[in-house]
């Protein structure tokens, strides 16, 4: 039962990548109405959560939700360039191997011999993964894959610093719902000031993915305590293939055979990454 617990997580954010692009409106509006659904969903749970608030964990908290909201707003623009069955499985690849790295480096992570080795095995797979992922065939998408890949870096990127920043102070999984979702709506409102239409029905119904990522966010937290993070942490990230596959079969992304061929070997290749980085942590 509790196996079926940890993969809700990835079924709800497999979900939430596909929603997003399906309800549609600008960046400004899907970043915002996530947030807002993330806040609204944190409001509600927050009488059936434990927490303990100290001035240290909601200041953290805060600033790592606003730098999410930096994050999510650079990969609904990646989704618009390049689509979600490409974003999905490089933005995770990205950010295992940039969460792995500062783990082994700054937070002692993989301390033995045979947890670096899976650790690195781990790392090369995500590195072919995403060389397959990123593949286009045709060269007038050049430019619009080089935006997006701009895009999705720097989604990455501000989504590790998200994740690093709770590691880092070591501030408790529950603690972190309620101060990091008003985080996220602060840099939302801050970033998208000149979006247009900002609050629309649009902005609405863009708060059903953001309760959708909220949901999962948590569901992990549960999974963490119950399984440990070496099991729920690998099975959360297994919504890479609703969203890969979804991208093309239900937002109908158009590809070359030669593309889903590669996208097939690249899901595959960040999948055993995966997986590696689940056994490492068990084994470390």
């Amino acid at each position: 039962m509790e196996i079926i617990v940890a993969l809700i997580p990835s079924i709800l954010w497999g979900l939430y990548s596909l929603i997003i692009p399906k309800i549609g409106g600008n960046s400004g509006q899907q970043t915002l109405g996530v947030t807002l659904g993330a806040l609204l969903f944190a409001v509600l749970s927050f009488p059936f959560t434990p927490h303990h608030y100290t001035t240290l964990n909601v200041v953290v908290s805060m600033v790592s939700g606003f730098i999410w909201a930096i994050g999510c707003l650079y990969q609904v623009k990646s989704f618009k360039e390049m689509g979600v069955s490409r974003t999905i499985p490089i933005t995770t690849g990205m950010q295992l191997i940039g969460t792995g790295l500062v783990g082994v480096l700054f937070l002692h992570e993989l301390g033995s011999g045979a947890a670096l080795g899976l650790g690195a095995a781990a790392l090369i797979a995500f590195i072919i993964g995403i060389t397959f992922t990123s593949y286009s065939e045709k060269k007038e998408k050049t430019a619009s894959m080089g935006k997006g890949m701009l895009f999705v870096t720097l989604s990455s990127v501000a989504i590790i610093i998200y994740v690093v920043l709770i590691e880092l102070f070591n501030v408790s999984s529950f603690d972190v719902v309620l101060p990091q979702s008003v985080g996220m709506v602060l840099g939302a409102l801050a970033i998208t000031a000149k979006a247009e239409n900002r609050v629309s029905s649009t902005t609405a119904r863009l708060m059903i993915p953001g309760i959708l990522w909220a949901a999962g966010n948590l569901i992990m937290f549960y999974s963490n305590g119950s399984l440990g993070v070496a099991i729920s942490f690998p099975l959360s990230q297994l919504g890479l293939i609703i969203s890969t596959i979804g991208g093309m079969l239900v937002l109908k992304e158009a590809k070359t055979r030669k593309e889903r061929i590669a996208v097939g070997f690249g899901l595959l290749f960040v999948f055993l990454g995966v997986v590696l980085i689940g056994i490492a942590r068990a084994v470390q």
